[in-house]
């Protein structure tokens, strides 16, 4: 295992969680994306990252109850929501993780702000050290 800050980015649309995972190993992360929302929480066990980037509208499974199934994992790292979902959305998604335990401290709109990404991607890779 090394000890370089991960990240797993879960979106349907694969070509957005490369995108995250490629920002983030700009920022020093080591990455994984997915596009089945299905095995997160065992992709999660098996990769221990630091930051999970999700989407809110998948098939399968959607935010909510993939949120409900990390919290119920003991999944203990930091979220970062980001979708083209409206802020109001994005805001309920985030509380509702929040009361399920879980560390969500960015939500982000899409198509994202580049900055923004690295910024919060730095800010919780000082979180995670």
């Amino acid at each position: 295992m090394s000890n370089q800050t991960r990240i797993l980015a879960v979106d349907d649309d694969v070509t957005s969680a490369e995108l995250i995972v490629r920002v983030a190993e700009r920022c020093g992360y080591e990455g994984f994306a997915t596009s089945d929302s299905r095995g997160v929480t065992n992709l999660a066990n098996a990769l221990r990252p630091d930051v999970i980037a999700i989407d809110v509208n998948m098939p399968n499974i959607d935010a909510r109850g993939l949120l409900q199934l990390l919290s119920e994992a003991g999944y203990s790292g930091h979220i970062m929501i980001a979708s083209g979902s409206e802020p109001s959305v994005l805001r309920e998604t985030q509380a509702f993780g929040v009361d399920q335990g879980l560390s969500i401290p960015f939500v982000m709109q899409k198509p994202l702000d580049f900055a923004e990404l690295r910024n919060n991607l730095n800010a919780t890779k000082s979180k995670a050290a």
